[in-house]
């Protein structure tokens, strides 16, 4: 029991000591119980190797073992801590390695490697490695003056809202409410309402709403109402109403109500709506297994091309099917549908009205069957 009131007695006059010197000596004072900056701490010893307890960090330089503080650290974080850091408030140092846990928040500013946990958020204005954990984000942003701050992050990230990083994020990455990369976003990410980034978007990648990415997305995609890129998207994809992919579209894609590029779309593809490409040359700009709701709509068709209503093209080239099947230029192959057109046929046409405008003139408008060879 003595020793107890002794060691109580300590840590009060340490940091009491701390409080009264904050201010004329940057919160550097402290009692070591050991040797060398070896033992255990009471204070703001900037350098120490074994259990340190303090206030609130400030001026740390190099701290290894355990450090346990009551207040948020003093800005500008500063030093490195390797081990465990506990903040009863708020746990962070310029380079946070080991175990971090911060009763509010986890600061970092150059990096944060191992585990990494925040009550309200985990910040990081450097790199982040390992498994990082925010009750309501993680979040790698801009200063307010600007500058980068999260250059790239790797392992798991976690935020209770959302996940945000500046850079590269290479991992699993899972948002309430949404995951957000100014960088590339490289692996698992799962956003509530939706997965952002400004860059390149690549892995298994599932939005509530959106899947959104501007410069590509690749993998395995589903958005509960659309994916997007201004890029072109590769893999599966899936949008419940829409992929837009305006630097074309290829693998295995399917949309509620429309597919559209402005690009070429290959692979296979379906919709209840509007299949859909507005690339403007001579070559073919929708391939494959194509099922279309609406509409087909493409300057060259080739492949297998069906839709409920119409498909209209200026080249096709296989096997088209629908209500009205229009060819403004050459059809290769055979149409079928109640009423089939084509201004040069090499091919056959299967329907109620058939007119190929190739054709001798009494040939040319045929029901059950039209061909020119």
């Amino acid at each position: 029991m003595r020793n107890a009131r002794l060691l109580l007695l300590l840590l009060v006059i340490a940091t009491g000591d701390v409080a009264a010197r904050q201010e004329s000596e940057n919160g550097r004072s402290a009692l070591t119980l050991g040797f060398d900056h070896n033992g255990i701490c009471f204070g703001n010893a900037p350098l120490h190797n074994g259990l340190r307890f303090n206030w609130s960090d400030a001026g740390v330089e190099c701290i290894n073992g355990i450090n346990i503080t009551f207040w948020k650290p003093g800005e500008p974080l500063s030093g490195t801590i390797n081990g465990v850091s506990l903040g009863l408030v708020g746990a962070g140092a310029e380079n946070l390695n080991g175990i971090s846990i911060g009763g509010l928040a986890t600061l970092g500013r150059s990096s944060m490697k191992g585990l990494s946990i925040g009550g309200l958020a985990v910040v990081c204005q450097g790199s982040l490695t390992g498994i990082t954990i925010g009750g309501l984000a993680v979040v790698g942003a801009s200063e307010t003056k600007g500058g980068s701050i999260s250059n790239s992050s790797t392992g798991i990230l976690a935020g209770g809202l959302a996940v945000v990083t500046q850079g590269t994020s290479l991992g699993v990455n899972t948002g309430g409410l949404a995951v957000v990369g100014k960088g590339n976003l490289i692996g698992v990410n799962c956003g509530g309402l939706a997965v952002v980034s400004e860059h390149q978007l690549a892995g298994l990648n599932t939005g509530g709403l959106a899947i959104v990415g501007k410069e590509s997305v690749s993998g395995f995609n589903v958005g509960g109402l659309a994916v997007v890129s201004e890029g072109p998207v590769r893999g599966l994809n899936i949008g419940g109403l829409a992929v837009v992919g305006l630097g074309g579209i290829k693998g295995i894609t399917v949309a509620g109500i429309g597919i559209v590029s402005r690009n070429e779309i290959s692979g296979i593809n379906i919709t209840l709506g509007d299949l859909r490409s507005d690339k403007d040359d001579d070559d073919i700009t929708i391939s494959g297994i194509n099922v279309g709701g609406y509409r087909i709509k493409a300057k060259e068709l080739a492949g297998l091309n069906a839709s409920i209503l119409m498909t209209i093209a200026e080249n096709t080239r296989g096997i088209t099917v629908g209500c009205y099947n229009r060819v403004d230029g050459t059809q290769h192959g055979i149409s079928i549908g109640l009423f089939n057109h084509a201004a040069a046929l090499f091919g056959i046409q299967l329907g109620a009205i058939n007119w190929a405008e190739n054709n001798p003139a009494f040939l040319r408008i045929l029901p059950f069957v039209n061909m020119h060879f």
